[in-house]
């Protein structure tokens, strides 16, 4: 790649890294060692939670991993049970969310780090399973985060809050991390990121495996996925092309091994 090209390249990244730093955020954890039949914990947590006058989205799992049971620990000005949509949640893996505070005049402010809520699953499958809990939008519920801005109602899209999946593994443990575990542990490179027309992928392994590679959109939608059986110990690689996504944005690369996993942002432009 020239110099020239490349400093493109790290000028967008910087770019997509100052929006993102900048950006309203939520969050959820990610869950080790869970025994299958246990009840499972999931706060929302959020950060730049500045004057804010509404929220919708919807939290998506496996609804083969993992089951609704309830939602608790409100921390929102006016919100409740009856702020989520419940019906179908147990064989859908969706759960709907609406929420807009009594006084829009001012909005919410909350420290980083606040829980607003938490969502609570069960663990349904059997141990070396797990499930990504993502945020998202599902018709009817489109996402949305409206913001007092200068005295007006802002309205953020789902491309523009920063958004952090979770994820639970059931009878084994993935090292936590950024956004959802750390992609240091495989040694993982994309190159180049932010990318046009193609990318490659390039990782490590310490010892012979299965691997399953997915690729996400930000509703968590899998628009690629790849499993490559009984990859031997050493280096790995594939490629990417911006063709096989749908549309320029954020999307999410799914690393995963029976005992570890890794998530690492895509930028298409």
């Amino acid at each position: 790649m020239n110099l020239c090209l490349r400093n493109v390249f790290v000028s967008l990244w910087l770019f997509y890294t100052s929006l993102l730093s900048a950006q309203i955020g939520l969050s959820l954890p990610v869950l080790n060692n869970v025994n299958s039949g246990a009840l499972v914990s999931m706060p929302v947590k959020v950060t730049n939670f500045d004057s804010i006058t509404s929220m919708q989205f919807v939290i998506r799992w496996d609804p083969a991993v993992l089951q609704y049971f309830t939602t608790d620990q409100y921390n929102l000005s006016g919100l409740d049970g009856e702020d989520f949509g419940t019906l179908n949640a147990l064989d859908s893996g969706i759960l709907r969310f609406a929420w807009s505070p009594s006084n829009l005049s001012t909005g919410v402010t909350l420290p980083d780090g606040t829980a607003i809520f938490r969502v609570r699953l069960k663990a349904l499958g059997p141990v070396n399973t797990g499930s990504t809990v993502v945020f998202g939008e599902a018709p009817p519920t489109d996402f949305e985060i409206t913001q007092l801005e200068n005295g007006n109602i802002v309205a953020r899209t789902i491309s523009q809050v920063n958004l952090t999946p979770g994820f639970v593994a059931i009878g084994y443990t993935v090292p936590a991390g950024e956004p959802a575990v750390d992609p240091a542990f495989f040694s993982l490179k994309v190159m180049p990121n932010p990318f046009y027309e193609k990318t490659q992928i390039s990782f490590d392994l310490d010892s012979a495996t299965d691997v399953q590679i997915a690729v996400t959109d930000a509703t968590g939608r899998i628009l690629l996925e790849k499993t490559m059986p009984q990859l031997s110990q050493g280096q790995h690689g594939m490629e990417i092309v911006s063709h096989e996504l749908r549309e320029k944005g954020m999307y999410y690369l799914i690393l995963r091994t029976k005992t570890r996993l890794c998530v690492q942002p895509l930028f298409v432009f």
